[in-house]
């Protein structure tokens, strides 16, 4: 399952996909997290799934240009 980071509270990343929601301690997280990475869980771990991120933030950035921002 994968899960997009939507916000950082104190020490909590509290993070989303569809309509499911969890809320992480950041002491999970790879220290480079951040709001918008993609995360799942691999043999245990929680890492940021590098590719996944990199192409929603290309969609993110490709709506943005359409609607003129």
């Amino acid at each position: 399952m994968i899960y997009i980071i939507d916000r950082i509270e104190e020490n909590i990343a509290v993070c989303e996909y569809g309509d499911k929601r969890l809320n992480l301690p950041c002491a999970l997280l790879p220290e480079n997290a951040k709001e918008g990475d993609v995360i799942q869980r691999k043999n245990g771990v929680w890492c940021i799934d590098e590719e996944r991120t990199a192409k929603r933030r290309a969609e993110i950035v490709a709506k943005m240009k359409k609607l003129g921002y």
